[in-house]
């Protein structure tokens, strides 16, 4: 972060991230600002961020509008030294960081990363109604007229990504129907010990992936060889008020099923309510997605790039099934894995797939995976 000539300039915000969208800005020309003050909301591809100014001063520009996008080092905001009587006004209170990944000194340390929809403000940074035009309707009720809107920050991000994915992955989809009756009466029992459904998923998952290490992997393309990863960094994907968000599991073969469980459900409601640190967002080796939660049977994901492989669940549903030379009704839950077919062929994930669905419908079986 620069001041240099009164120029706050957007700081580097880790995580590789070269430039950020402004949401808004909290100061107009001709306010004063203190230091450490917030004077503008700016939205990465990893979260909405509110950034402080590096020094007091009187506002005397602000470069760009709501919308823009500002490369790192680039001008945010001209500032000119404070009147003498405003100069001894004592500083606003230090920001502290709410878990921002970002350099060790500056104000970019102490950058917000803000909740979701915190930053739904007009560009003055006002909270206030939507600037599309109505029309009035036929007993003179003014009716909103749909304005197209630039997508998000966040949003352009994931599309350029499953861009990437569907023209350079060749991937394949295979799936099976498995009874989860099992699972489900194991979730009860394990209830009291604080561990859930997608805890014993993951569990499953991890299992799978010692024994199809390849899943667990990405190609490189320079090489064209499949690099396995160390270690299973496991991402969950979240629906979350900004969009679907992966926040990774590190190091999920080292947890049990109370640790996975914590971890995920702190993860979980980190990124629901926009907390996540910018580092909890990236190096997922494989991914479990759980779209069963929107009430859906089976789905067709795009893989995580640079991913090799995606872990997908339905919903679990009562349906006819056969047990033994009877049908009756049990809990019927769809699993699918999709695969980079460049990694492998369909041996390896439709063995990860049949042993998931055995664990499914065997829970006891992942103590023979741990013995």
């Amino acid at each position: 972060m620069s001041t240099e000539g009164g120029e706050f300039r957007l700081p580097d915000l880790g995580e590789g991230l070269t430039e950020a969208e402004i949401v808004a800005w909290l100061v107009r020309p001709g306010d004063m600002v203190d230091l450490d003050q917030p004077v503008v909301v700016v939205e990465t591809t990893k979260a909405t961020v509110e950034l402080p100014s590096p020094c007091s001063g009187v506002v005397t520009r602000t470069h760009g509008e709501a919308g823009d996008v500002v490369e790192v080092g680039g001008v945010l905001l001209s500032l000119a030294s404070p009147a003498p009587e405003a100069a001894s006004a004592p500083p606003a209170a230090v920001l502290v960081g709410s878990g921002a990944a970002a350099p060790a000194s500056g104000a970019a340390k102490r950058g917000r990363v803000l909740p979701p929809g915190a930053a739904s403000l007009t560009p003055s940074g006002v909270p206030g109604a939507s600037s599309a035009h109505g029309a009035r309707g036929a007993r003179g009720a003014r009716v909103a007229r749909p304005v197209p809107q630039r997508a998000s920050a966040h949003r352009r991000a994931v599309a350029e990504k499953l861009t990437r994915t569907q023209r350079e992955v060749p991937a394949a989809t295979c799936w099976v129907d498995a009874d989860a009756t099992g699972l489900l009466a194991a979730r009860d029992q394990l209830r009291d010990a604080g561990v859930g459904l997608l805890a014993l998923l993951a569990r499953i998952t991890v299992s799978g992936l010692r024994r199809f290490p390849e899943l667990n992997s990405r190609y490189d393309e320079e090489s064209g060889m499949a690099v396995p990863a160390p270690a299973v960094h496991l991402g969950i994907a979240v629906d979350t008020p900004r969009g679907l968000l992966v926040p990774v599991v590190r190091d999920a073969q080292d947890l049990g099923l109370r640790d996975l469980d914590a971890e995920i459900s702190r993860l979980t409601l980190a990124a629901r309510e926009g907390r996540l640190e910018l580092a909890a967002l990236t190096g997922s080796t494989m991914t479990l997605n759980n779209f069963g939660a929107f009430g859906v049977d089976g789905s067709t994901p795009l893989l995580n790039h640079p991913e090799a492989a995606m872990l997908g669940v339905g919903r679990i549903a009562a349906k006819p099934w056969v047990v033994g030379d009877e049908l009756v009704v049990r809990r019927v839950v769809h699993l699918s894995v999709t695969f980079d077919h460049r990694v492998c062929d369909g041996a390896a994930p439709s063995g990860l797939l049949r042993h998931v669905a055995d664990c499914v419908e065997q829970p006891l079986r992942l103590l023979l995976d741990e013995a």
